[in-house]
């Protein structure tokens, strides 16, 4: 039975699994990692390397941050590896292993993941939307994640929710962005300072909700317009049957609740005029292990067949 290695390169770790074709864990583990530079990557890819070595895998399947070209492995830009920059990581990444390997953006693998066997499994169209540091995700079509024409689609940190602001200097004009309205940080960062705290986090927030205070009602309620909003932006472009929330804020059920709520009060008493439809909006089936299985979806792809970009 073929076996696969597949690698999460996170700014902090890099979580590696050795899989099978159907996607079940045979075993599962994480080294830490330093963004900063070529060697620290490196170094990091070597543990994992040593911690494998008594298994046989066919080839390396890797989830990572940034603009990819997976067809011909490479990442233009690695979002917190800023020093990467069209960079050859398929070939030089499966150097280390020995194996052949191919490279996928963080996102795009969530939502081929959640397009293979998760919660856009049986629809025709959709998408992920990853609520974690920033707005992560990928959008999927006739069963394939589409990449777009540089690599970028589905990066939805990017949607533009107020165009007034981009004219602002940086680092105001970021308030533009959907990334600094719906992201977990964004949220947390937004009650902490309705609170008055240095700092607080999204269990913070959400045990709050659940005990029915107040603030943490008003951040989340505000949270879910936004997020309502974005979607209808989404769905006025792209017509998708189906919308799955993940990241981690999404293991509470709240999260994907509020959202369709916020979406029902705004697009049920307009829904006679709307020139698109109403699509459904569910959490994600997978949490922090969506980035290998999607990895490794992208991977299988790669086998004789065809890759589909």
């Amino acid at each position: 039975m073929d076996q696969y290695l597949v690698l999460d390169i996170g700014g902090t770790f890099v979580k590696y699994a050795v899989m099978t074709a159907e996607g079940a864990f045979v075993m599962q583990g994480k080294v830490p990692v330093d963004h900063s530079n070529e060697e620290a990557m490196f170094a990091a890819l070597e543990a994992v390397r040593d911690a494998v070595a008594d298994y046989d895998y066919a080839g390396v399947a890797i989830s990572m941050p940034g603009r990819i070209d997976t067809a011909a492995g490479i990442a233009y830009t690695g979002g917190a590896f800023s020093w990467l920059h069209d960079y050859p990581a398929a070939e030089r990444y499966g150097a280390v292993f020995g194996k052949p390997a191919t490279v996928a953006n963080d996102g795009k693998c969530a939502a081929c993941a959640e397009s293979w066997q998760g919660a856009l499994k049986d629809a025709s169209s959709g998408a992920a939307i990853v609520l974690g540091t920033g707005v992560g995700g990928g959008i999927v079509l006739d069963g394939h994640v589409w990449m777009g024409y540089t690599g970028g689609a589905g990066e939805l940190s990017g949607l533009l929710v107020d165009f007034n602001a981009m004219g602002l200097p940086f680092p105001q004009s970021m308030s533009a962005l959907w990334a600094n309205r719906i992201s977990a940080a964004a949220i947390s960062k937004a009650y902490a300072e309705r609170m008055g705290l240095e700092a607080a986090d999204g269990v913070m927030l959400f045990d709050a909700y659940e005990a029915g205070d107040e603030d943490a009602k008003a951040v989340l309620e505000e949270f879910g317009f936004q997020a309502a909003a974005g979607i209808m932006s989404l769905q006025a472009t792209l017509d998708l049957q189906r919308y799955a929330i993940g990241g981690g804020i999404s293991a509470r059920p709240e999260t994907t609740e509020i959202i369709k709520k916020a979406f029902d009060d705004l697009y049920d008493p307009l829904a006679a005029f709307m020139p698109y439809g109403k699509p459904e909006i569910v959490t994600c089936k997978f949490g922090n292990e969506a980035n290998l299985i999607g990895a490794l979806a992208f991977h299988l792809e790669k086998r004789p067949g065809g890759y589909h970009s």
